[in-house]
């Protein structure tokens, strides 16, 4: 593929790669409009790339959610937010097939981890009373688009597909972010039953 000049390239793939997500991780976290006190839950917070940053963004009275099915990562998540003083992060270890939480959260943020998700519709669907009234699910996921994106990158998902999943999973689409080249970010909400149902 490097051997390709970049407009056959651009062709061929127009998603971006897992590291591009990490190329401005205060835009991320900016756009998503966090205030002091707001719950947060990061899913699949890895090395905490976004999760410290989100921690830091709603405090002092805040609270950020790391939940991932690898009790290692959370010991080492939670190990590296005391090395840096950050006391508002807690680790919640979860199944593969199913979000459980503490409380409700403002925000669920999911960096990267949609399309490992075996059933989106089914997952999301069930996460909906996780939510606090006006809650929010912020995703941001590499775009599987071109002829080449799912050999180039299997780490990402069909923004076509994503956006109908979560409509039928129960959510409304009320804005994306355009902070990430080649990424989908976009921020959902519940959609509220109408009078006749």
């Amino acid at each position: 593929m490097r051997f390709l000049p970049p407009p056959a390239r651009r062709a061929l793939y127009r998603g971006g790669h897992r590291s591009d997500r990490l190329r401005d991780p205060d835009g991320v976290v900016s756009a998503l409009g966090l205030r002091p006190g707001d719950r947060v839950a990061d899913l699949g917070p890895g090395y905490g790339h976004f999760t410290l940053r989100l921690a830091g963004a709603v405090r002092p009275d805040g609270l950020v959610y790391a939940a991932d099915a690898s009790a290692a990562t959370l010991e080492d998540l939670q190990q590296e937010a005391a090395r840096r003083g950050i006391g508002n992060l807690r680790p919640v270890l979860i199944s593969r097939s199913e979000l459980a939480l503490p409380e409700p959260v403002d925000l669920l943020f999911v960096s990267a981890t949609y399309h490992h998700l075996r059933d989106p519709v089914r997952y999301f669907r069930e996460a909906r009373p996780l939510l606090r009234p006006g809650g929010r699910v912020a995703i941001l996921e590499s775009r599987l688009e071109g002829p080449l994106a799912r050999w180039i990158n299997p780490h990402g998902s069909s923004s076509r597909r994503l956006l109908a999943q979560m409509h039928e999973a129960g959510y409304v689409l009320v804005e994306t972010h355009h902070v990430v080249a080649g990424h989908l970010f976009a921020v959902f909400t519940r959609a509220e039953p109408g009078p006749s149902q």
